[in-house]
């Protein structure tokens, strides 16, 4: 959660970009990055309303990603309570 917050705040103050360039693919771990594109996003759109700008947008880029995510915890808790109604796990 730090890592999340703290890659928020600094997309908030453009200097995500800048920690990138230094760090190179270390600043590039998938969480923070994810939510750098969010907020990123939320920035950019920020002009077109609350609303419209910021609330659609934002789901732009999280929305595919928490459909899957769900979807996919759903499947592979599935597989696992079938497996152990089985007695294989």
């Amino acid at each position: 959660m730090c890592l999340i917050l703290l890659s928020a705040v600094l997309t908030g103050f453009n200097l995500y970009g800048k920690l990138v360039k230094w760090g190179g693919a270390g600043a590039l771990v998938p969480i923070t990055g994810f939510a750098n594109s969010v907020v990123a996003s939320a920035i950019e759109y920020k002009t077109e309303g609350q609303v419209y700008g910021i609330g659609c947008k934002i789901f732009t880029i999280a929305g595919p990603v928490i459909l899957y995510g769900i979807v996919t915890s759903w499947a592979l808790g599935l597989v696992y309570w079938i497996g152990k109604v089985m007695g294989i796990l």
